[in-house]
Parts: C-alpha cells; sequence; structure tokens
C-alpha cells in the first residue's frame, strides 16, 4: 500500500518541502516603536527566514502543515485506504499562508467512479480534501469531496457528513477528526444517494427561479451567473441541475457582468481577480449553507419520497 508522505516526497518535493518550513508560535509586545499591544498578540514566525506570517489572539494553536500530513497519512495506512491509484494534487501558497491537498480515486481504487442511475455517462469521482492555514484565511477542514467528470473543467462539490471543519483554537483536538476517516466507504455511499434523491426530484421553471433568487438574495449577478451555468432548461431541471449550478458557482472563480444598452442589458461571465483558493472557500461555505436551509431541505424531502418509491417498485419487480 503507498504511503501518502512517501509520494509527496517523490511527486511534490517542492511543496512538500515548504510545508516542512520550522514554524513557531512567538508573543508579541510591541509592533512598533513606542507601540504597545492591550492584549496578548503572537505571532506564526517562519523560523526558516525569520519572518512573520501572521498575528493572532491568545486563543490561537499553532497546528504546522508537516504534522497534519503525517497525521492524515497514518489515518490511511490504519484504515486501509490506499492512494495507489490516486491522483494528488498539492499547493502551498508561497508565503505559506495556507495549504491545500487533494486526493481523488481512480477507476481501479476502492472507490471507483460512481454512475448516476438516469445517466450512465454522469460520473462522480471521490475524493478527500485537506485544507489549513497559518493567517485564519482558512480555517482547519478535512472533508469527503467529488468531482463531476461529465464537466470538461470538472466540478467540484464537498459534503458535510464526517467533515470536520475546525478553527485553530486551543481547545482543537486535531487527532479527532481524521478517525472519521474509518467511515469514508459510508461517507461516499451516503453522498451518492444524496445525488440521487436530487436527480429524482423534477423542479418547474417557477421553483427553479424561487431557489436561484433565494441563494442570490439582491445580488443579480450572482443571480445571472447560476441561470448562465444551469446545464438544462429551467421548465426541464431537476434539483441535481440547481444542485450542480450552486456548485459550479462554489468551484469557478468567476463572476456574472452585465454588459449591453439600457433596456438591452444580458450578462457574461468573467473571472474574478480575488485569490482563487480563498473566494472557492468562502463559496463553497455559502453553498453548504444553503443545502441545509429549509428553502432547499423542502425539494429534498420531496424527491426522497418520490426516489423511495421508485427505489420500492423496483425491488417489486426483481421479487416477482
Amino acid at each position: 500500500m503507498t504511503n501518502l508522505i512517501n509520494r509527496l516526497e517523490q511527486e511534490d518535493s517542492t511543496v512538500f518541502n515548504m510545508c516542512k518550513t520550522p514554524v513557531n508560535l512567538q508573543k508579541i509586545d510591541i509592533i512598533k516603536e513606542n507601540y504597545k499591544l492591550n492584549k496578548p498578540t503572537y505571532a506564526v514566525v517562519d523560523m526558516q527566514n525569520n519572518r512573520a506570517i501572521h498575528l493572532h489572539g491568545a486563543n490561537y494553536q499553532l497546528i504546522p502543515y508537516d504534522f497534519i500530513l503525517h497525521q492524515l497519512s497514518d489515518a490511511l495506512d490504519d484504515y486501509g485506504i490506499d492512494i495507489s491509484n490516486t491522483d494528488i494534487k498539492f499547493m502551498v501558497h508561497q508565503d505559506l499562508n495556507y495549504m491545500k491537498l487533494r486526493i481523488l480515486f481512480g477507476d481501479d481504487s476502492a472507490y471507483k467512479p460512481y454512475s448516476m442511475s438516469k445517466d450512465g455517462n454522469d460520473k462522480l469521482r471521490f475524493g478527500i480534501e485537506l485544507i489549513s492555514s497559518y493567517d485564519a484565511s482558512l480555517v482547519f477542514t478535512l472533508r469527503a469531496m467529488f468531482v463531476r467528470l461529465i464537466c470538461a473543467n470538472g466540478m467540484t462539490s464537498f459534503e458535510d457528513i464526517n467533515s470536520s471543519i475546525k478553527r485553530h483554537t486551543r481547545k482543537f483536538d486535531v487527532e479527532a477528526p481524521f478517525e472519521k476517516l474509518k467511515y469514508l466507504n459510508k461517507t461516499f455511499k451516503s453522498m451518492s444517494d444524496t445525488f440521487e434523491v436530487y436527480h429524482h426530484t423534477d423542479l418547474t421553471s417557477g421553483e427553479v427561479d424561487i431557489l436561484f433568487k433565494k441563494f442570490a438574495g439582491k445580488n443579480e449577478s450572482k443571480y445571472n451567473l447560476l441561470l448562465k451555468v444551469l446545464e438544462t432548461p429551467k421548465d426541464k431541471s431537476t434539483l441535481y441541475d440547481v444542485y450542480n449550478a450552486l456548485t459550479n458557482y462554489s468551484s469557478h472563480n468567476q463572476r456574472a457582468i452585465k454588459f449591453g444598452k439600457t433596456g438591452n442589458e444580458d450578462y457574461r461571465l468573467d473571472n474574478c481577480t480575488k485569490d482563487g483558493v480563498r473566494t472557492n472557500e468562502e463559496r463553497d461555505y455559502e453553498v453548504n449553507k444553503f443545502l441545509k436551509s429549509n428553502d432547499f431541505v423542502f425539494y429534498y424531502h420531496r424527491g426522497m419520497a418520490n426516489y423511495s418509491g421508485i427505489l420500492e417498485k423496483q425491488y417489486k419487480q426483481t421479487t416477482q
């Protein structure tokens, strides 16, 4: 079985060495001459280059990237999660502000891509993602995720089931989240079941509009972005299509810009200039919050009743 640390050292040695940069938490009393701080302040210090990365309060807990990568590697080994047939994407901000690791399981792995029952060409490739930061821009995150392969550039979404999203406070037990990896198979099964319910939930054009407007609020650009990335006509859409439009918004660093003459305006998609990693994380949090809202859950429950009826009918046919 392939070890994660060994793979990172062999395939991404430059990035991995950045993660091993020694860091320390040092108390700061004065940040400028004759200017004293009125509350305890600590700096995350890059010891190799003798520079401060970010300032934090007294409740901050420093969790070195190298430490959490070894925690993940050990958990994968302990729970028999083979990563030999996986794609790994690994990056660290040039100033060590944040890091992001993604492991995507391949066709010959224990977690093969899942094909949607209504469209066998619509496949979901499962994975694991680990995120952390020294500058507090991204909270510690360990989660199950998938990439939707039908999209040329890949559509990514994340699942809250058995995920761990924690701030770097002194009360945070950094080892605990990795224990949840023992339930990875159950987590992926739950994700695919949820997507099947979405896929079997037909919506009217008006219902699609309601969901998009509820999500976008008064933001016309966001609303029109969702309309632009919706893959089906509104009157032929399902909750799965709405979900994919939402995850397109969260996983692509783009916006909808108005153009044209007054009275004949339209919108086109354009790239955002903000940091892509931070933007995607902010949008992902926004989408996942909406998926738990009463507005979205109402249609999910309706679809669940419909999908349960379909499964019951299929079961009766196979037992006759």
